[in-house]
């Protein structure tokens, strides 16, 4: 991936990438400070009496992201069909993912393990706006990918590390091994299987 490539609109991929990891290391420290738990329940939601402030941290959290992402990926720059796409992803994304990291903090030390399905939280969204992007060329597919990524991985990132009990190092460690294998290495699957070898159609206006 280049810095910047020709066509781009915006940052290039180098930088994007740079911000997807920074976010989601920043997402993993601040998540394993000690915050307070929701309550489990068996029915609705599965999760009931949130904090207040676990709740700010997660909102928080999800419109930084959502700015950030907007703010370098400009959607609107790559096409109706794949500003549209790429918006509604990254809403549904940000709903699931915060009710996920409530789910995780309530089920604490009882959570499974190993989260078998949470590998779908970065790779059906990547796997979506991918299909659609590549129509646009290969510029337009990283820019809407990665620009995915800088909310759904960050986000991800959180749920772990609030999970847990131990507030230190391991818990830092624990949750960036959970965010690479079940968040980045499902986003990079889903990144491969998408991307756009060659220019399809009209590539994003410059700046």
């Amino acid at each position: 991936m280049t810095d910047r490539e020709p066509g781009s609109s915006g940052p290039g991929s180098t930088v994007l990438a740079a911000v997807v990891v920074l976010l989601t290391v920043l997402a993993v420290l601040v998540a394993s400070r000690e915050w307070p738990a929701p309550q489990r329940t068996t029915s609705g939601w599965q999760v009931t009496d949130a904090p207040p402030s676990l709740l700010s941290l997660l909102v928080v959290a999800a419109l930084v992201c959502l700015a950030v992402a907007a703010a370098l990926a400009r959607p609107h720059r790559l096409g109706v069909a794949v500003a549209v796409t790429w918006w509604a992803l990254a809403v549904v994304s940000v709903l699931a993912l915060v009710w996920n990291d409530l789910y995780l903090a309530a089920l604490g030390d009882e959570g499974p393990v190993i989260p078998v399905f949470n590998w779908a939280f970065t790779f059906l969204p990547t796997l979506l706006v991918g299909l659609v992007a590549r129509r646009r060329g290969p510029v337009a597919h990283r820019q809407a990918t990665l620009g995915l990524a800088l909310v759904v991985l960050p986000l991800f990132a959180l749920g772990r590390p609030l999970a847990g009990s131990d507030h230190d190092l391991s818990t830092v460690t624990d949750g960036l091994y959970t965010a690479a294998l079940f968040g980045a290495v499902p986003f990079a699957i889903a990144w491969a299987l998408t991307r756009a070898t060659r220019t399809r159609g009209t590539a994003p206006s410059p700046a």
